[in-house]
């Protein structure tokens, strides 16, 4: 029997942003309809995120074995069971997925509903014997892998981010095709669990990050044997008894790689057919939904966030999430700049980014003043292995933090502090103030900040002021 449902929203996809977005609108009461045709947490749970992260973790466990040496234990080439490998990353999995199932979403009074969605009409969504007509619908729909224009590709088994976690075997030699932060993350842990790995990718790599973030974990890669050649030219895939030959031209000269697998990373393509967009009168291309302000798209009641639109990762998603709820409820104008969320690349060392970067905080205050600290200034970063890094903040004229950059260990962690600052326009000297647990390593964007202190006090007007105070005694 048909049914018409008229939810205050309905949400097409439960990936990170989708599901950010219900819970929110769960949290105020509103109702809602959510919509999922496969997994429930999408890439992020099942192929992205979660499961690099674990992946990564096994890998740095690896790596710590190879070089226990320096802490006084015995050193040994670890051995890999990749099954076991395996078993833990669907662990990770299995343990998250609760939190973000069906069950838990009903549990919070939210409609689910599985199957392909697709709208009928400007102001109305089918779905087998459901209709929807939402005072507001919000695509989240993400992006999936898609493979580039590459001669020969056709003719090898690529793996993607969806598939790479299902070999039941470690490659061999792993060439991963593409710039992408992903892939570098990939190409680390293969990397240190025996695989050969060698990137090749048309543009340059991490272009977006300052090269004195960047360039150490370049550094890092090459010292553990991952191969870098980029920005390449003229890519050729042709089989090869030991699985495939790669032919390209690298700085004005002809170079092959044979490798035993092929991993396409950084080619995403948004999910934007099959759902109707033609008949809601939903602008779209190849990059996908197109969106205004208040992530409106061209049809007034539709709106939309996360990949489809380009967001580049879930968390992103998730704050695009937060902001459109804060439209949808309150009516208030909101805009997401790159700059809005934090941006994290989880290798080791690790990079992780809050606010303006360098270049786009020059561009808004000329008087930018930038203040650098090595890790190595915490005292937690010599108590085992060695923790190099740096932590790097941009402050305006007036002393407001508009952004900072972290590379070493635990970034993704010590970054935190530094978005909260960049969101709520903190001060420099708000940060300097933090209260920091003892052996932290976050004692060093402590530090980094004290060095305002340091530089206003030797200003003449300062240095005046102390002089008149010490003859007074």
């Amino acid at each position: 029997m048909s049914e018409t449902l008229t939810p205050d929203i309905c949400i097409i996809g439960a990936g990170a942003g989708g599901l950010a977005l219900a819970m929110g609108a769960a949290a105020f009461g509103v109702p809602t309809v959510v919509i999922e045709k496969s997994e429930m947490g999408g890439t992020h749970l099942h192929h992205g995120s979660v499961a690099t992260r674990s992946l990564a973790e096994v890998a740095q466990a690896a790596h710590d074995m190879r070089n226990a040496g320096q802490l006084g234990l015995a050193a040994s080439e670890p051995r890999v069971d990749y099954g076991a490998v395996r078993a833990h990353i669907q662990t990770a999995i299995t343990a998250i997925a609760p939190s973000l199932s069906e069950a838990r979403l009903q549990a919070m009074n939210l409609r689910v509903l599985r199957g392909n969605a697709h709208f009928v009409s400007a102001k109305s969504i089918q779905i087998g014997d459901v209709k929807v007509e939402a005072r507001r619908f919000v695509i989240a729909t993400g992006a999936a892998p898609a493979l580039p224009p590459i001669p020969g590709l056709e003719y090898v088994r690529a793996l993607t981010s969806e598939t790479i976690f299902e070999l039941m075997e470690l490659p061999t030699h792993l060439l991963v095709i593409g710039a992408s932060v992903h892939g570098l993350e990939l190409a680390q842990a293969y990397q240190r669990l025996g695989s050969r790995v060698t990137v090749i990718a048309d543009s340059a790599l991490l272009p977006e990050i300052d090269d004195e973030l960047r360039q150490p974990l370049f550094d890092t890669l090459a010292r553990e044997g991952v191969v870098l050649q980029a920005p390449v030219e003229a890519i050729r895939i042709d089989p090869d008894s030991a699985g495939l030959r790669a032919s390209y031209r690298h700085q004005g000269r002809d170079e092959t790689c044979v490798a035993s697998h092929v991993l396409i990373a950084g080619h995403r393509a948004p999910n934007v057919h099959g759902i109707g967009l033609e008949q809601a009168g939903i602008a779209f291309d190849h990059d996908g939904i197109k969106v205004k302000r208040n992530f409106r798209s061209s049809n007034w009641r539709v709106h939309a966030i996360g990949d489809v639109i380009g967001a580049g990762s879930a968390q992103a998603a998730q704050v695009q999430a937060s902001l459109l709820l804060r439209h949808l409820l309150f009516r208030q104008p909101v805009a997401f700049t790159p700059a809005s969320a934090a941006r994290v690349i989880q290798t080791d060392p690790a990079i992780a980014t809050a606010g303006l970067s360098e270049t786009e905080a020059r561009a808004k205050d000329a008087a930018l003043r930038i203040y650098r600290l090595p890790l190595s200034e915490a005292d937690a970063a010599h108590t085992g292995l060695p923790a190099h890094g740096l932590v790097k903040a941009m402050v305006g004229r007036d002393g407001t933090v508009l952004g900072a950059s972290i590379v070493g260990p635990q970034a993704q962690e010590l970054i935190a502090p530094w978005q909260l600052a960049a969101m709520k326009r903190l001060r420099i000297e708000d940060m300097a103030a933090m209260p920091i647990p003892a052996m932290s390593l976050a004692d060093a964007s402590r530090r980094t900040a004290l060095q305002h202190f340091s530089a206003k006090f030797r200003s003449p007007s300062v240095q005046s002021l102390i002089g008149l105070l010490r003859k007074l005694g």
